[in-house]
């Protein structure tokens, strides 16, 4: 499970919905929650939360550009690849924290990922989980 220390800066609720601001390793980071600040305590600005997201839930995207409908990409770097006849476990540093990304075999040679290469890894924002601190 990929963790990420975090701090709540920003909530918007609709009904019994909430997409909740994160300031996470300098970066910006959106998840939607299906509670409120009325329902959920811990749902508050300033709170320091922990940021949850399965590897399978990391896509990657190398020479990254243009738009796209998903809020939370972040520059990362490889540190190390693990190859297997069906799946590749991908490795990435971001901001000095570790982030895995589980991806088919094929998509990693696809993409020719070699150690040391500057991807974009990729979260929607209905994938992120939050752990109270």
């Amino acid at each position: 499970m990929n963790q990420l220390p975090g701090i709540i800066t920003e909530i918007l609720s609709e009904g019994h919905l909430s997409i909740v601001k994160i300031e996470a390793a300098g970066h910006a980071f959106k998840a939607i929650v299906i509670d409120t600040p009325q329902t959920a305590p811990w749902l508050k600005e300033g709170n320091h939360v922990e940021m949850l997201f399965k590897e399978n839930e990391v896509v990657i995207a190398k020479s990254f550009s243009g738009q796209i409908s998903l809020q939370n990409w972040f520059e990362s770097t490889i540190t190390s690849i693990e190859t297997g006849r069906l799946l590749c476990k991908v490795t990435m540093d971001f901001q000095g924290f570790e982030i895995v990304s589980i991806i088919t075999a094929n998509a990693a040679i696809q993409l020719n990922l070699t150690i040391g290469d500057q991807v974009t890894a990729m979260v929607k924002t209905n994938e992120i989980s939050f752990a109270t601190t």
